[in-house]
């Protein structure tokens, strides 16, 4: 059998659910919103326990960090929070910090300059100070790196400072730097010592080649002026026959000592050791200058063995001690090197001296004749300039020596010499040829000049009053022989000439002067 259809209404009756929208129940919808009101609770339930746990962190890092927070107040400036580390910094409290302005702690007391540093403060987002100065409870100072930003919270405007502290590292930096200023310093002064002794070497190797005191007095003036820029100085020698100094060199414009003075008149000498004067107006001042000097100077003696040579003296005022003490070191390095060149020198003269000078009579000896008579007659030739030679000879100076004595004939020999000396132009030659006789060297002097002049001197050798001890000697009177250079002639030949012309004075009776005349071939 078929099935019946059902109707509606068996439909309800049967318990079935309506159809229509409006017949279902609302408790489900209810349901939904509840189900998004707790995800929403438990969303911000998870969200505020973030924020708390990124507070915490916030608030342990801020706590344990290394460098110094400020918390300001972007408005007022004031502190709104620090933490522990600053604190130790600056030897403050927390509660000595907070709520105070920013210039009322540390270096930024200067209100001033603080509140135009905290209106860019407010105006900048950021801010670094390098190297900021500041300044403990305790009035230590510490160095610090600073580092400002700007920013919101809770649509406030906050100003965070990072405060780092750089003091060991500005201490390192400055010994650093002071190690370098340092070898700087000695790298300077080692290039000004090296430029010193390249000077020096300069000078000494200069002086060396001198072969006269006038050379070695030009060199001083000339490095003297190098070694000692900016200073004034000079070069005093000493004569020694009435033991007064002699300015021989001087370089600069400043206070320079006489150019004859005393030892007396020098510290330095007086006491034989350097005088240094700083400060003329507390010192006890040489009086070898020719005006008071208005600066500081320094005098070195120049003594070798025993023997003064001479005074170096450098004038002028020096920047330091160091400048002074190396200056006097220079000085005495210097005056080392003048004066060793000095003594050089004079002992070379005196052993010249020896060498071509007679000791008796203290006229030139046969050896400097012999070197001296070529010289002449070659610059004679060359100039087309006369010159004539005369050889003398004491008469009967042998039977004088063996009646008076050797210390009587000795007597003699300086007599006649001294005249020989004093009569003679300073051009002209004399020498002691032998034991008593002598020649005479003139250039630019005629054969008739020659004749006068040496007849003059036989004249004044006869009116000689010499006295040996008590003992008046005899009139001594002398022989000559007189010739004149002529083209071809060596100095051989001239001393040949002059010997014979001599013989001849002796041959007719002695006590005259003869010119020489050839023989005819």
């Amino acid at each position: 059998m078929a099935d019946k259809p059902v109707s509606g209404q068996d439909r309800q009756g049967t318990g079935s659910r309506p159809s229509h929208p409006e017949a279902r129940p609302k408790r489900s919808g209810l349901s939904t919103e509840a189900a998004r009101a707790k995800t929403d609770l438990v969303e911000l339930r998870r969200i505020a326990d973030a924020l708390q746990d990124s507070e915490l962190r916030y608030r342990r890092l801020f706590e344990s960090a290394k460098d110094g927070i400020l918390i300001l107040d972007a408005e007022t400036g004031a502190i709104t929070d620090v933490n522990p580390y600053l604190e130790d910094m600056l030897g403050y409290t927390h509660n000595e910090m907070l709520g105070k302005a920013l210039w009322e702690i540390g270096q930024f007391k200067d209100v001033a300059e603080s509140r135009a540093a905290f209106r860019q403060l407010q105006n900048k987002e950021y801010i670094r100070y390098e190297n900021l100065p500041l300044e403990t409870k305790g009035e230590q100072k510490r160095h610090v790196e600073f580092v400002s930003n700007l920013y919101l919270v809770a649509g406030k405007r906050v100003i965070q400072c990072n405060v780092r502290d750089i003091t060991d590292r500005k201490h390192v930096a400055d010994d650093l730097r002071k190690a370098n200023d340092e070898l700087l310093a000695v790298v300077a002064e080692l290039q000004r010592r090296d430029h010193e002794m390249q000077l020096l070497n300069r000078m000494n190797d200069l002086l060396q080649t001198c072969t006269t005191q006038e050379e070695a007095y030009k060199v001083v003036a000339l490095m003297a002026g190098e070694l000692f820029p900016g200073h004034s100085g000079c070069l005093a020698s000493l004569r020694p026959w009435d033991h007064f100094l002699e300015t021989v060199s001087r370089w600069g414009e400043d206070a320079l000592p006489e150019p004859l003075f005393s030892l007396e008149e020098c510290w330095a000498m007086r006491r034989g050791q350097p005088y240094e004067v700083a400060d003329p107006q507390t010192s006890l001042l040489c009086r070898h200058f020719v005006h008071e000097p208005n600066t500081g100077y320094l005098c070195v003696p120049l003594t070798v063995h025993g023997e003064t040579l001479g005074l170096l003296c450098v004038v002028g005022d020096t920047a330091s001690d160091e400048d002074q003490a190396a200056r006097h070191r220079l000085a005495v390095t210097v005056g080392e090197g003048i004066k060793l060149c000095l003594s050089n020198l004079r002992l070379r003269a005196k052993l010249r001296e020896q060498a071509i000078h007679d000791p008796l009579t203290g006229l030139a000896n046969r050896r400097y004749l012999e070197e001296s008579l070529p010289r002449e007659l070659h610059r004679a030739s060359r100039a087309k300039s006369l010159l004539s030679i005369a050889m003398l000879d004491i008469d009967h100076f042998k039977r004088f020596n063996d009646t008076l004595g050797h210390d009587s004939g000795d007597a003699l020999l300086r007599e006649v010499g001294r005249l020989l000396r004093e009569k003679l132009r300073k051009s002209d030659i004399a020498s002691r040829y032998g034991g008593e006789e002598f020649v005479l060297v003139l250039p630019e002097s005629s054969l008739a000049d020659t004749f006068q002049r040496v007849e003059a001197i036989r004249v004044l050798v006869r009116e000689l009053q010499i006295r040996h001890g008590d003992q008046l000697l005899g009139t001594v009177t002398v022989s000559a022989g007189v010739t004149q250079a002529r083209e071809g002639l060596t100095a051989r030949d001239l001393l040949r000439e002059a010997d014979e012309a001599l013989y001849s004075a002796k041959h007719a009776g002695r006590d005259r002067v003869v010119l020489y005349e050839a023989k005819a071939s």
